[in-house]
C-alpha cells in the first residue's frame, strides 16, 4: 500500500465510474488509512473489475492493492465467510468428483475446459462446441472442473492453491500443454497461474476457421465484454468476428473493451453490498439502449438477461438458445452440469 499511497495522484479517473471508489475515496486515500482491520475489510466492497486499472494515468494497478487487502484480512481471520457460503459452496461443489469429468483421448495435448457457468446455462452449447473442436482435431479432450476463482478473489490464499494446483496437476499428468476456455474468469486464472500451460480462448481459435460471412443481416447487438478479458483483445477481436459471422451488426457499447462495466457479480461483492448486482447490470442495460446484448461470460448473461435481451456468443455459434431474459434456476444449473457429467460426447 505505500506504493500506491506514494504514486496515486488522487486524480479522480478511477472515482468517477466506481461505486466502491465514490463512497472510500481515491486508492491512495485508501492505502494512507492502512492495515487496519476497519480498512482492509473495505476491499470487500471492490468488483477487481480492474477498470481502475485502465483508467489510470500513472500506471498503477489499485485492483491488485484490493486483493492484496482481502488476502491480509482473510490471513488474519477478520472476514466473516457467511455471507459468501453461496460462492463458496457453488465453488466445491463444482469441483467434486459428482460434477468433475475428464475426457482424454490418446495423444491428447489439449483440453476444452468450458468452465462453471457455460455447462451449467448451456450444456448442449458446450457439447456442440466440443464436437466442433474435434472435428478439427480428434486429439482434443474435454475436462470438466473449476478453476478456483471465486477463492482467488476472496483473497483465500491457502484454498485457492489447493483448488488450482489440484486442476493443474492432473493437466500435468496427463501430459496437457495448451487449455482452450470458454470462460473470462478461467482464461484469466490459467494464464496467471497455469506454468508451463499455453491458454488460449475457444472463440479466437473458431475464429481463425475460414467460413462465408452471411448474406442477411438479422440485427444490431451490442457486446458486452466480461471484467476478466478486459486486456484480452485478441478475445475481444474474436468474440466481435463470430458474432459478425452469425449474421449481426454490432454496435458498441460506450463501456467496452478495456474499459468495460462489471455486471456486479465481480468480486462477489453482493455478499457485503446487497443490490450491487442489480445496479450494475441496470447501468449496462442502460447503455445497450434496449439493444439485445451478447456476452462471452455465462454469468454476466444470466446477471444482464434481467435487464435486456442477452444471448452468449455460444448461443450464436450453436443455435442452441436465443436472446432471453429469464435466468434459469440453480436448481436446474445444477441438473445440466450433472446430465453433462454423464451424457456421451461423441
Amino acid at each position: 500500500m505505500a506504493n500506491m499511497a506514494a504514486r496515486c495522484t488522487s486524480c479522480g479517473e478511477c472515482v468517477r465510474p466506481c461505486a466502491f471508489l465514490q463512497q472510500q475515496g481515491t486508492p491512495a486515500a485508501i492505502a494512507k488509512r492502512g492495515s487496519t482491520p476497519d480498512n482492509l475489510l473495505t476491499a470487500y466492497g471492490c468488483s477487481l473489475c480492474g477498470l481502475c486499472d485502465a483508467l489510470c494515468p500513472e500506471q498503477l494497478s489499485p485492483s491488485s492493492q484490493f486483493l492484496a487487502m482481502r488476502r491480509e484480512a482473510a490471513a488474519q481471520g477478520l472476514v466473516d465467510l457467511k455471507p459468501y457460503k453461496p460462492w463458496l459452496t457453488y465453488e466445491w461443489l463444482g469441483g467434486s468428483l459428482l460434477f468433475r469429468r475428464d475426457h482424454i483421448p490418446a495423444n491428447c495435448q489439449t483440453v476444452f475446459f468450458p468452465g462453471c457457468s457455460l455447462p451449467g446455462t448451456r450444456p448442449a452449447a458446450t457439447k456442440k462446441l466440443f464436437r466442433r473442436l474435434q472435428q478439427h482435431d480428434r486429439s482434443i479432450g474435454l475436462v470438466l472442473d473449476c478453476c478456483g476463482k471465486i477463492s482467488h478473489d476472496m483473497g483465500l490464499v491457502k484454498r485457492f492453491n489447493t483448488i488450482f494446483n489440484h486442476l493443474q496437476q492432473r493437466l500435468k499428468t496427463y501430459g496437457i500443454t495448451r487449455v482452450l476456455t470458454a470462460c473470462p474468469g478461467c482464461s484469466k486464472m490459467l494464464r496467471t497461474y497455469g506454468q508451463g500451460i499455453e491458454v488460449q480462448s475457444i472463440y479466437e481459435l473458431l475464429a481463425e476457421q475460414p467460413t462465408n460471412l452471411p448474406e442477411t443481416i438479422l440485427g444490431t447487438v451490442s457486446v458486452h465484454d466480461p471484467c476478466p478479458s478486459r486486456f484480452d483483445q485478441a478475445q475481444h477481436k474474436a468474440v466481435r468476428k463470430l458474432i459478425e459471422r452469425t449474421g449481426y451488426r454490432i454496435e458498441e457499447l460506450p463501456s467496452s473493451g478495456p474499459v468495460t462495466r462489471c455486471c456486479g457479480q465481480g468480486g462477489m461483492v453482493e455478499g457485503c453490498a446487497p443490490g450491487t448486482v442489480h445496479r450494475e447490470a441496470t447501468l449496462i442495460g442502460a447503455e445497450a439502449a434496449e439493444r439485445p446484448l451478447v456476452s462471452s461470460c455465462g454469468g454476466c448473461c444470466e446477471t444482464l438477461s434481467n435487464m435486456t435481451p442477452t444471448a452468449h456468443v455460444a448461443d450464436l455459434l450453436t443455435s442452441t438458445g436465443s436472446f432471453s431474459g429469464r435466468p434459469l434456476s440453480s436448481f436446474r444449473r445444477w441438473l445440466n452440469r450433472l446430465l453433462l457429467r454423464f451424457s456421451r460426447l461423441q
